[in-house]
């Protein structure tokens, strides 16, 4: 359950950061939509409203309540139930299935809002080829030359893809108070070290994690992530600061946002202290 909603939060960050690029193009009061459909889980849904911004003013947002947002899937209908502050939940005893096409729809401003999409299997033949690494400790308190180094080979994530699906790899900490590589200057901001990375989407079958991404030693999660398109062309997104909050890519109908089916798997892998 951990994993799940550490999963959703991961993906709802690329969503945000999506959104969150400037432009000089006034937006509308469109319906925003967050969900990820992941297999095994209920179905949970957030929605909000965008308020019209300007060249002087910071655009805000409203969570929308009240809605009557039904699910259909595998000949089944669900209602959503609102909880309030946009956020809305089918019967936590529903269980979503992979390869399942579901469709969300509501009414919004006289509008239909809708979108439909797909759970993705779990990944095939997923695997590390190490489970460890060593890396040195890095001194950089004295303010000089870095004394330590890093070292290690880039660890290679492999997995099965003849479809030409869209994977990526997130990496994540779980150590409760995990010893930092960097050691730094006590006045220094230790906030810039972070304790999750993550790779780019891609269609082939591996990617690599370099050592030099590590910030702490320990129990790693790697998440081998398997993502629909529209996901895939969000991420996109956020890196470009040429889109605005009126123009991310979306596969909702009538609205904005992402609706959308996820699909994991999960190894552990051990960074070292030399």
């Amino acid at each position: 359950m951990k994993i799940y909603y550490f999963v959703i939060a991961l993906l709802l960050g690329a969503f945000l950061s999506s959104c969150s690029n400037e432009g000089s193009v006034e937006v509308t009061d469109n319906a925003v939509i967050e969900a990820y459909l992941v297999a095994g889980k209920y179905i949970s849904m957030h929605v909000k409203k965008e308020i019209p911004y300007s060249d002087q003013s910071i655009s805000s947002e409203e969570p929308i309540d009240g809605l009557k947002i039904s699910v259909t899937g595998d000949g089944k209908t669900y209602t959503l139930e609102s909880l309030g502050n946009g956020d809305y939940r089918s019967d936590t005893t529903v269980k979503l299935k992979v390869g399942v096409s579901y469709s969300m729809s509501f009414v919004y401003n006289g509008k239909t809002i809708s979108a439909t999409t797909i759970i993705p299997t779990k990944p095939e033949n997923y695997a590390l080829d190490q489970s460890s690494i060593y890396l040195s400790q890095i001194d950089l308190s004295s303010g000089g030359r870095p004394m330590g180094g890093m070292g290690g080979t880039n660890i290679q994530v492999t997995w099965d893809n003849t479809t030409s699906d869209y994977y990526f790899v997130v990496v994540d900490n779980i150590e409760t108070d995990p010893t930092p590589i960097y050691i730094l200057a006590d006045d220094a901001d230790s906030t810039m070290f972070t304790r999750r990375f993550r790779s780019q989407p891609v269609q082939g079958t591996s990617t690599s994690v370099n050592p030099n991404e590590f910030q702490y030693f320990g129990m790693h999660n790697v998440i081998l992530m398997h993502v629909n398109p529209d996901y895939a062309a969000l991420y996109r997104s956020s890196g470009s600061t040429s889109q605005n909050i009126s123009t991310p890519p979306t596969s909702i109908t009538n609205g904005l946002g992402v609706f959308t089916g996820v699909n994991a798997d999960t190894l552990k892998f051990e960074v070292k202290q030399r």
